[in-house]
Formats: structure tokens, C-alpha cells, sequence
């Protein structure tokens, strides 16, 4: 009942919307993945293990219903997600006294000054204003979004377009949180100026002058990173219980060359990471250090003809002392590919996704896994979630500990495809491996699953 009452308010506010709006837009979408069979195969130095043949479907799975409101100068977007099964804990507001939500998104945007100056509030989902470029084969970067469901969703920002400098944008923000009353007597830490000050999240693109050359430049910068009223995979209550405890400092900037040569659109990135540690001397006292986390990353996107495209992205991460665990370092590489036939005259595409992964650490620990999708759990920083050694959580090798470790990681997943004017319906066969080793040890896994994936918008 409550669900379909604000579904009711979301339409009514749309239609309403509708009486003074330029535009109002509808759009659906539907991602879905429902894997046929899937079996992991292990050996735990020399003690061979498997799991049974199953199905299953992908808990990412989701269905979006958003509605765009445009008037003037004026943009407001309200957006409605569920999950695979069809809950909304994916949204669990602590700022809102942990309740769920199927609301995703709920923002405006509004511009003075013939858009020269934009204001920016509400909450977003995966929102970085094209200040980001997502990877050609891996999609979204290391670098952090000003605003999504990982960090914090709520977002007030400034963003400024000067005509007098053509190319470039400016963006300036903070994560003010929604609080109860009327906002005089409340005393929430974290909306603080002393706090907020720490939470700036600025943000630069500009593109470059040179007659003949087609190149952008973004950076951004952040003193911290706060996790702003969400609960997602990696959050701790340390710090969702008063948003006022950064879990890492973050600079970045990306060079855009799209279109190089007339053959590939590159995207090379570096993204900093930082934080405070405590290490131990060999006198046993603690001191305090400042610990960094590199990322470097370039991709290229070709198309080759009318029916084939190309797409190669190779990110590295270097994880100095004590950024992940205590005492530990961590180098790590992926190197992706993904080339896709669009056979002639046809409805059909031919593809495939290939990928190669290395990394070794000190003490075995990086990969500190529990779930079996070997992702780092450094869930007291939640910084380096995204690096795993498969594709796709897929399952990997039963990990190590104690001793220095390298881990192996190979991924293939050729797939076919049935296009249609507004989705496709893709059939696959995932295929990886993971190794890991010491100089006494080694665990291995190989693991397959075959996937239906049904994706359209509406």
C-alpha cells in the first residue's frame, strides 16, 4: 500500500508538472540476469573440491522508473529502483533512521545566468556530472562519483560555466544531509561547517584550445570521503553512525582524446588515494604515517568497420604500507578486451569479453576474502572495493594468508547477442580461473556459468 501511494505521488506529481513544463519524460529499464548452470571447481593444494551444477539469477539484477521534468532553466528527476527481488535494501537511509527506500534518486537542477551557474541538490545515483570517463571496457573508473549509493547519494552543489572562457566547468559541492524540524534547533554533527568544510567535493573539465586537436582535461579533488546516509557493501558503523569519520582523501584527473588519429577515443586516468595509519617500530611504539593508494588506467575504443568494434583498457594499482592492512602492500594489473561482430543484415552480434589479472601482495592478506568473489574486504576503509581478481563476482580460489602471495586471474565470456531498437537479449558462457600462491602453497579454482541477460529501456 505504501509502495503504490508513492508511486500514485510520483505520477500525479509528473502530470501536475506537466500543466507548466517544456517537457516531462518517462523512462523504464529492465536488467536481468538469469544464470542456466553454474559450477566452481577447486583445488586446495592438492585437496580437490567442487560445488553442485545450479542456477541461480544475478541479485544486481534491477528495474528503474524515472520521470524528468523540464521547465525553462528548471530539471527535476525522480527515480524509482528495485532489485532483483524487488526490494529496495540496496537504499537503507541512515540519515533518515536506517529505513528503506525504492526512491534512488530525487534532484533538481537549476541554471541562472543562461546556465552559467548551475545549482545542483538532492539525491543522486552514480552522479559525476561529466566530470568522469568511464573505461571502454571496464565502464565505471576507480575514481570516486560526486555523488552515488557507495559514498552518499545527497549532493548540494555549485557548478560554473563561464562564457568567457569557452571548454571549461567548474564544480564545487557538499554532502548536506536531509534533517528533521525546521532545521534552527537541530544539532547533527554532520552538517557541521566544521565537517562540511572536510566533505568539498570540486570537480574541473576543461577542454583545450588546440586548433585541430580534440582533447579535455578533468580533475577533481576531495580532503575526504564520508559515507553520507546509505548502507552498502563495504560500510561499517563507524561510519554511518555520524557520517563525520573520512575513510580516504582522493585527487584525480583524467585527459580525454576522443576520436586520436581518426581511430581510437582514448581516456587515460591517475587517481590518488590517501589516508592516516599507525604502524609499529621495531621498539613496538605506534606512529602515525600517511598512506597512499595509485591507480593509473588507459582504455581505447576502435571501430575498425561499419560491423566490427574494439574496445582494450589496462588499469594497475599500487597500494603502499598499511593502505589496505596493517602492514601490508599491494601491486595489482587488469588488462581487458572486449570485441564485439555485428554480422550483416542482421538483428545479431558476435561477441567477446577477455581479461588477464596479476597482483601480489606481502603478507597474503589483501585479499582478504569471504564471499568467494575474491574483492578486497578492507572494510574499515571501503576504498578499494572494486579491485577483484575475476570479472562479474565470479567465484575464485580459496585465499591465503601469512606469507607473501600472487595471485593469477583469467576471464573469457564469448556471448551472443540479439539487438532490438531499444535493448537485447544476450546469451553467454563465463569462464574463469584463479590461482593463488605462495612458495609452499598453492590454491586454484576454475568456474563457469551460463547467463541470459534480457536489458531494454523504455
Amino acid at each position: 500500500m505504501k509502495l503504490n501511494k508513492l508511486i500514485l505521488g510520483a505520477a500525479s506529481l509528473a502530470l501536475c508538472g506537466g500543466a507548466f513544463a517544456q517537457s516531462v519524460a518517462f523512462h523504464a529499464g529492465v536488467d536481468y540476469t538469469v544464470w542456466g548452470a553454474s559450477q566452481s571447481f577447486y583445488n586446495d593444494d592438492g585437496e580437490k573440491d567442487n560445488t553442485k551444477n545450479s542456477a541461480g539469477y544475478d541479485p544486481d539484477g534491477n528495474m528503474t522508473v524515472d520521470v524528468s521534468v523540464k521547465a525553462s532553466s528548471f530539471e527535476f528527476n525522480l527515480g524509482l529502483y528495485f532489485n532483483a527481488d524487488g526490494g529496495d535494501e540496496e537504499y537503507i537511509d541512515y540519515s533518515d533512521g536506517g529505513k528503506g527506500t525504492p526512491f534512488y534518486q530525487g534532484n533538481m537542477k537549476v541554471g541562472f545566468f543562461n546556465d552559467q551557474v548551475n545549482v545542483y541538490t538532492g539525491k543522486f545515483e552514480g552522479f559525476n556530472g561529466g566530470y568522469i570517463e568511464e573505461g571502454a571496457v571496464l565502464g565505471s573508473q576507480y575514481i570516486t562519483n560526486l555523488a552515488d549509493s557507495d559514498y552518499g547519494p545527497y549532493l548540494t552543489g555549485f557548478e560554473f560555466v563561464p562564457s568567457f572562457v569557452s571548454g571549461l566547468k567548474l564544480f564545487a559541492g557538499f554532502p548536506i544531509l536531509p534533517i528533521r524540524g525546521n532545521g534552527i534547533q537541530a544539532d547533527e554533527e554532520y552538517n557541521q561547517w566544521k565537517y562540511l568544510g572536510k566533505k568539498i567535493k570540486l570537480a574541473a573539465s576543461y577542454q583545450l584550445p588546440i586548433e585541430g586537436v580534440d582533447m579535455t582535461v578533468n580533475a577533481g579533488f576531495r580532503p575526504g570521503t564520508y559515507y553520507d546516509g546509505v548502507d552498502n557493501a563495504g560500510t561499517m558503523s563507524t561510519f554511518t553512525e555520524t557520517f563525520t569519520k573520512s575513510a580516504f582523501g582522493e585527487g584525480y584527473f583524467q585527459v580525454l582524446m576522443p576520436g586520436l588519429a581518426d581511430i581510437a577515443d582514448i581516456v587515460f586516468s591517475y587517481d590518488l588515494r590517501y589516508r592516516d595509519e599507525e604502524y609499529t617500530t621495531i621498539r613496538g611504539t605506534k606512529k602515525e604515517h600517511t598512506t597512499f593508494a595509485h591507480t593509473i588506467g588507459i582504455s581505447g575504443a576502435m571501430t575498425l568497420s561499419d560491423q566490427l568494434s574494439l574496445a582494450v583498457e589496462d588499469r594497475f594499482m599500487f597500494a603502499d604500507d598499511d593502505y589496505i592492512h596493517a602492514d601490508e602492500k599491494m601491486i595489482y594489473n587488469i588488462l581487458a578486451v572486449n570485441g564485439e561482430y555485428a554480422l550483416p543484415g542482421t538483428q545479431i552480434s558476435l561477441g567477446a569479453d577477455v581479461a588477464g589479472i596479476f597482483a601480489a601482495d606481502a603478507l597474503g592478506t589483501a585479499f582478504a576474502d569471504d564471499d568467494g568473489t575474491g574483492k578486497i574486504k578492507n572494510t574499515a576503509y571501503a576504498s578499494c572495493s572494486d579491485i577483484a581478481l575475476t570479472l562479474n563476482d565470479m567465484a575464485t580460489a580459496n585465499l591465503l594468508g601469512g606469507d607473501a602471495t600472487t595471485y593469477l586471474g583469467a576471464y573469457v565470456k564469448p556471448y551472443f547477442k540479439y539487438n532490438f531498437s531499444n535493448g537485447a537479449v544476450v546469451a553467454a558462457f563465463e569462464l574463469a580461473y584463479t590461482r593463488a600462491f605462495t612458495s609452499d602453497v598453492s590454491n586454484t579454482c576454475l568456474s563457469y556459468r551460463v547467463p541470459v541477460g534480457i536489458k531494454f529501456e523504455f
